[in-house]
């Protein structure tokens, strides 16, 4: 891999890492949620520095080439996020439906004691 496309590859993955810090400081995005891209960033930057290692770990894993081994890699990724977002998704569904009932309760107190 040539020096410029591995500086090209390091620059924007800073710059992502510094824009996901920027967003939790700004409260647009939890914590939580922000380790994830924290952790593939770090990863990406360490894979621009270490392809002799991927090209071993494709052979090791039956892959001809490292391109198809990093685009499996980011489909897995991809399922993965898609399955965690699902998760909070039906977590705050739950929690809507709690919270819509109460506050039909709450309501419903307040009519009778209004009467």
């Amino acid at each position: 891999m040539p020096n410029s496309l591995k500086i090209f590859l390091t620059l924007s993955m800073l710059i992502f890492l510094i824009h996901v810090l920027n967003n939790v400081r700004k409260n647009k995005l939890s914590v939580r949620n922000s380790i994830i891209w924290i952790i593939m960033g770090i990863t990406i930057i360490i894979c621009v520095f270490q392809v002799e290692n991927l090209e071993v770990l494709a052979k090791l894993v039956g892959i001809k080439t490292v391109s198809n081994l990093l685009f499996f890699l980011g489909f897995i990724f991809l399922i993965y996020v898609t399955f965690d977002i699902t998760r909070i998704i039906s977590i705050q569904n739950k929690k809507i439906i709690s919270l819509t009932q109460e506050l039909a309760l709450l309501r419903k107190g307040i009519e009778d004691e209004n009467k």
